[in-house]
């Protein structure tokens, strides 16, 4: 296989010089180089030409200092065969990838690849999470390129059963979390940094705002949470503030803890352990995405500390069972 992207181009190029038919010299080969942006010395081309022969097997013929086929020669020849197992499960992946806007410049790279082999996989062997329905994908790229070019945004953004609503930001970050995706970005009006969800962006339209160029501690928050949400209490005027948080885990449910930690803060407190159950220890910010994944374990899980979010969860479970009409069960 060709060891850099270059020299893969330059193969490229020069397959599809021979394979015109007629015969052709090093200047000729370093015309369609140039054309394609790229210069090379005399001693490449006929490097290039040794290692299509030799590496990739192309019938090259040599005559009076011009090159040509000697027969009919198939590009999917030039793979060996790991580079055609490598390229079929490339394709593999990029296939899984073809509606995902941010992606759309691989397109001509999936297409070549398909041309390229001869009997591509009919099975995937490899499935990522995806949700092709999901409303906000289709502001991804708009997004991406506006926080690449750095380019201020006026978003219109309805959040749900809210009215109607107009920001101005500076896009810094898109993130993804279950399958959603929110945007991170300086909201000029209220000076501070907002976390609008994609799928609740109605319309979005260039702003002559100037740039504000992001700041380190601008979204060092995102380190502290699960998911998206930095909470901000309206009463006290304050954000969420770092707390530690203990979960006694039922031993079993306990191993998903460990293969796939919950935050990247998490610690097993092995001197607070029992036969039955594991007590892990956090430092982060408490929001409904962390409230959430806690009541995902159900009855395997159980807050200790802190007490406002062991309350919070007991509120959970009430209004649970009053949906279930067993509130009187619950004492």
């Amino acid at each position: 296989m060709a060891k850099t992207k270059n020299q893969f181009n330059r193969l490229e190029i020069l397959h599809n010089l021979l394979v015109k038919g007629s015969p052709v010299g090093w200047t000729d080969i370093e015309k369609s180089y140039l054309l394609n942006g790229i210069k090379v010395s005399k001693k490449t081309i006929f490097n290039d030409l040794q290692n299509l022969e030799e590496i990739y097997k192309a019938p090259i013929k040599h005559e009076k200092g011009k090159y040509s086929y000697k027969e009919v020669y198939s590009f999917q020849k030039m793979f060996s065969v790991d580079d055609s197992k490598f390229a079929e499960e490339l394709q593999t992946l990029l296939q899984q990838f073809a509606e995902f806007p941010v992606f759309k410049g691989l397109e001509d790279i999936w297409l070549k690849l398909k041309e390229r082999i001869p009997n591509a996989p009919k099975e995937h062997i490899v499935q990522f999470e995806s949700n092709n329905d999901y409303s906000g994908l289709k502001r991804i790229n708009e997004l991406y390129e506006a926080i690449k070019n750095k380019k201020c945004l006026k978003i219109k953004y309805q959040d749900f059963d809210k009215e109607l609503r107009e920001y101005s930001i500076s896009p810094y970050l898109l993130k993804e979390y279950h399958n959603r995706w929110h945007i991170y970005g300086y909201e000029f009006k209220k000076e501070k940094i907002y976390n609008l969800a994609l799928d609740r962006i109605l319309a979005i339209e260039d702003s002559s705002l100037r740039f504000r160029q992001q700041t380190s501690s601008d979204l060092a928050f995102l380190e502290d949470i699960v998911g998206f949400t930095y909470l901000y209490n309206h009463r006290t005027g304050k954000y969420a503030q770092l707390e530690t948080v203990k979960l006694k885990v039922e031993s079993k449910r306990a191993n998903y803890l460990k293969t796939k930690p919950l935050h990247h803060s998490q610690k097993e407190i092995e001197s607070e352990n029992i036969e039955t159950h594991k007590i892990f220890e956090y430092r982060l910010r408490i929001n409904n995405e962390l409230i959430a994944k806690i009541l995902e374990f159900g009855k395997d899980a159980e807050v200790l500390e802190p007490v406002s979010l062991r309350e919070e969860i007991v509120e959970n479970i009430r209004e649970m069972a009053e949906g279930y009409g067993i509130s009187n069960k619950i004492s």
